[in-house]
């Protein structure tokens, strides 16, 4: 996510005089201009009274001047890869000055305008540029471990010249049989009792050993994003391909960058370049459109939701719970009581995480079936092993469920999906009866309606 929103950030902070100057005119307004182009979240110049530097010169900043040299203080807060990668630029702008850089956390960055997903806004203000990839040449095992590690779970395969050849998923993995079972079943395994690692690295192992190259299992046949593309262009290429990440290729096919839903979804929370009717990245932004209509984002997210969600009573057996995962298309079955009150929720990890350590093998190899498309059935029986055996959906599922209510407006659910990382909510009314489900397609279409 190169965009800013909450969590770690970092602030550069340059020190300059307002006489300083840039091919002949203002240095800090040259900055300004300069990070407003490049994407940054936001700047700002505060003017001091005095101050001196390196240089024991001192700086003021006295009424009766007709002009001043008085000391600025120009600050810019965000993400640490986009200022790393401008850092270059600026320190060749700054002759003479103080430039320092600092970690700090980002409590709250939003818009004063909610207007759905900006029509000129190019991807390239938001994709993310700090990527991972691999060569067609790079062994199977090196891929493997590289997937298993990666933020993406699409990984790019470019050739010596950057270009782009292929895309790498979870899905080629699989089917190629070197990956057992998805991703996050792998990343939770791992991290499980030892003899359920130790299982998943036997079976690792053996597919690191194929001699096998990323050229054998990549897809070529990769839909892809050009940099000046809008993001509603990009939202629409997504919701047709339902694709949830896309490469963003330049002039001759090099790889800049990766776009995923995330990403289109933060726009509206925290794009620097919100103003949809902006002509060029230095134009002043204002509000735009009739104030007083309500806006998309400002309706409750129960007029967007499904009513259809899978879910299973609290004293379901395990194997009907297993049965309702595979086929929900969220991976995800919600568990309530007899009002439909919303009790917990379950997905393939929280079974991993929950059955004892003697059954989580035929977890594993049930999930690995379900993985290559043949799912099988698993007997209750089977999980019922020692003492707090699991035996019905309360004993599996996750109780710390992150919902919405009907009224929440569908800006404050891009803000809580997008805090909390999670793939859906389930919308619920003032008593905690579920009423439906949203997830960030969802959302992102509804982004994509709005004008």
């Amino acid at each position: 996510m190169s965009l800013l929103r909450q969590g770690k950030a970092e602030v550069l902070t340059i020190y300059l005089g307002e006489a300083d100057q840039w091919h002949g005119t203002s240095l800090a307004v040259a900055l300004v201009q300069f990070f407003r182009e490049q994407g940054c979240a936001g700047a700002t110049v505060t003017r001091a009274v005095m101050g001196y530097g390196a240089g024991s010169r001192l700086h003021e900043d006295e009424v009766w001047r007709l002009s001043s040299d008085a000391p600025l203080i120009l600050q810019v807060v965000d993400q640490p890869e986009r200022l790393h990668r401008l850092l270059p630029q600026v320190q060749e702008m700054v002759s003479g000055g103080l430039i320092t850089l600092h970690e700090t956390t980002v409590l709250k960055y939003t818009h004063a305008r909610r207007t759905g997903l900006p029509s000129r806004l190019p991807v390239r203000q938001i994709m993310e540029t700090s990527l991972v990839t691999v060569r067609p040449e790079t062994p199977i095992a090196q891929v493997i471990d590289t997937m298993l590690t990666a933020s993406f779970r699409a990984l790019p395969v470019v050739d010596a010249q950057g270009r782009l050849v292929g895309m790498i998923g979870t899905r080629d993995l699989l089917a190629a049989g070197l990956l057992p079972v998805r991703r996050g079943i792998a990343r939770a395994a791992q991290a499980l009792d030892e003899q359920t690692a130790q299982t998943l690295a036997a079976s690792l192992e053996q597919a690191r050993q194929r001699p096998q190259v990323a050229a054998d299992v990549l897809n070529p046949q990769v839909r892809s994003l050009r940099p000046e593309q809008s993001v509603r262009e990009a939202a629409q290429v997504m919701l047709e391909t339902g694709l949830r990440a896309l490469p963003v290729v330049g002039s001759a096919g090099r790889l800049l960058g990766m776009l995923t839903r995330a990403d289109l979804l933060q726009v509206v929370v925290t794009s620097p370049l919100m103003n949809s009717q902006a002509s060029s990245p230095t134009q002043p932004l204002r509000r735009t459109g009739d104030l007083a209509r309500s806006s998309v984002q400002e309706q409750p997210v129960a007029m967007f939701m499904h009513s259809d969600v899978a879910t299973v009573g609290e004293e379901t057996p395990v194997a009907e719970v297993i049965d309702a995962l595979l086929g929900s298309p969220y991976k995800r079955v919600l568990v309530v009581d007899q009002q439909q009150r919303v009790r917990g929720i379950l997905s393939d990890v929280d079974v991993l995480l929950r059955v004892q350590a003697g059954a989580r093998q035929r977890w594993l190899d049930m999930l690995a079936g379900w993985a290559r498309g043949k799912p099988g059935r698993l007997s209750s029986g089977l999980l019922q092993e020692g003492t707090g055996s699991v035996r019905v959906a309360r004993d599996l599922m996750n109780r710390e469920v992150v919902s919405v209510l009907a009224e929440t407006s569908v800006q404050e659910a891009i803000e809580r999906i997008l805090h909390t990382r999670r793939k859906m909510l389930p919308v619920l009314d003032r008593e905690g009866r579920l009423l439906g489900i949203v997830g960030r397609s969802d959302l992102l279409h509804v982004l994509l309606e709005e004008r």
